[in-house]
């Protein structure tokens, strides 16, 4: 488990990413998951091709990605994008906090 620090951090860096003015208020991942849910769900059905660009640009994997949107039902998908950006943002987290990059 993520410690509070690295939680943090990411949430953070998601809501800069994705212009989510209300992630700093929530205090746990399944609030922060919740509401990054919703941000999917908005931009899949107003701008998708902005979802890609954050995705490419907070360095999701491309190959997971492109398999949750080919092999889920569309229902799922915005849960399973956010389970990838939130597992990034916590791998990122977790190096900056080591004193990597």
């Amino acid at each position: 488990m993520a410690s509070d620090s690295i939680i943090l951090s990411a949430a953070n860096k998601i809501s800069i990413a994705f212009d989510m003015d209300d992630v700093a208020t929530l205090t746990t991942l399944d609030e922060i998951r919740e509401a990054l849910i919703h941000r999917i769900v908005e931009l899949l059905n107003r701008n998708p091709e902005r979802l890609m660009v954050l995705l490419y640009r907070i360095d999701v994997s491309e190959a997971r990605v492109n398999e949750i949107f080919s092999k889920a039902l569309p229902p799922d998908v915005p849960e399973l994008v956010a389970d990838l950006i939130i597992e990034r943002q916590l791998a990122k987290a977790e190096t900056r906090a080591r004193g990597g990059v």
